[in-house]
């Protein structure tokens, strides 16, 4: 399977994953998406996606500890990840940059912005 300019979307909101994944395919990239940290770890392993949105606020493992995950290994070191979330303190928008995000956008995202700046990091 082709999964050139691939993204995987992780959110617990599903209606945040079908809104992301719906303006995402409209602009031609390839979706996936992952409720969870668990769906998350298997889509990257199955799928090896190009970029990775992710969402802060999960049950269970968070998207702080999925993103300090990824960045601690070699496999998906080099995967960006995109933080997308409510929680847009300060201190949390910089512990992201510290933990390795690529970017970070704050919900409701400004789409054009989005879909722009997802150029920099997505072919």
């Amino acid at each position: 399977m082709d999964n050139k300019n691939s993204i995987l979307i992780v959110d617990d909101s599903s209606t945040n994953l079908v809104l992301l994944e719906a303006i995402l395919q409209e602009e031609g990239y390839k979706t996936f998406t992952a409720l969870n940290a668990k769906e998350a770890y298997i889509s990257i392993e199955r799928y090896k996606p190009d970029l990775i949105l992710l969402d802060l606020l999960m049950p269970q493992v968070s998207g702080f500890e999925i993103l300090e995950k990824l960045k601690a290994f070699p496999s998906t070191s080099e995967i960006p990840v995109i933080v997308v979330s409510a929680v847009n303190t300060k201190e949390n928008i910089e512990l992201c940059k510290e933990l390795g995000a690529s970017d970070f956008f704050s919900k409701p995202i400004d789409i054009p912005v989005f879909l722009s700046r997802l150029k920099d990091f997505i072919l």
